[in-house]
């Protein structure tokens, strides 16, 4: 998030110091660009909101409203880390950047057009910021937790082969099959021994981001 917040900011500065596109275009054409492109590539479910970036510790598939297993693989995402890059953070940051623009701009027309700029591009940027933390990583671990419980009654229970081997205290990947398609998991054991590659589990639960299991 801070990377592309230091790029809006940068790019905006740069537009209104060296070009002749006003603000106000420039703010609209960010806001309705970006807002159009994050809501069509979530349509075509090319993005979602486990594409919010950072690090890969584990996620199981999101579950459709009908019971069914959406997808084949989802990649578990920390939306809290807020020096990630990410196609999802990118896109939404550049809405509401824009969009703030668009607000603030008018509220600083007492100051000279220069002075005016900067405060808004500054005020847009710290509104951001503000936004995505306290609203938008909220709501994305909400949607997640929800996605979570609904896919526990799925997995529980199912047996799986382990694919990335399970250290000891520490976590492994399971490859499940159903309905014939291939899910995956990150798991760790109850008592913390490790289980290699190759062995097949069984799903004893599933507590927030991790399946726990037992050798079969």
């Amino acid at each position: 998030m801070i990377p592309i917040l230091i790029l809006l900011g940068l790019g905006s500065v740069a537009a209104t110091a060296f070009s002749k596109i006003s603000l106000i275009v420039l703010y609209l054409s960010i806001s309705l660009g970006f807002t159009g492109l994050l809501m069509t590539l979530m349509f075509l479910g090319v993005l979602d909101l486990g594409d919010s970036g950072g690090h890969d510790v584990g996620h199981v598939n999101d579950i459709a409203a009908d019971g069914s297993l959406a997808g084949v693989e989802t990649g578990h995402y920390d939306a809290s880390n807020l020096f990630m890059f990410s196609p999802f953070t990118f896109l939404t940051a550049g809405a509401l950047f824009g969009a703030y623009g668009l607000i603030t701009l008018p509220l600083f027309n007492v100051f000279p057009a220069n002075l005016r700029d900067y405060l808004s591009i500054f005020t847009s940027l710290f509104l951001t910021a503000f936004s995505y933390i306290v609203i938008v990583r909220n709501l994305i671990k909400m949607l997640k937790s929800t996605s979570m419980s609904k896919s526990k009654f799925v997995f529980e229970g199912k047996e799986g082969d382990v694919i990335e081997a399970i250290s000891e205290n520490g976590v492994g990947k399971v490859a499940i099959k159903i309905d014939s398609e291939t899910h995956y998991l990150y798991v760790r054991t109850e008592d913390g021994r490790p289980i290699p590659i190759g062995k097949r589990v069984r799903i004893k639960r599933i507590v927030g981001d991790y399946g726990y299991v037992e050798e079969v």
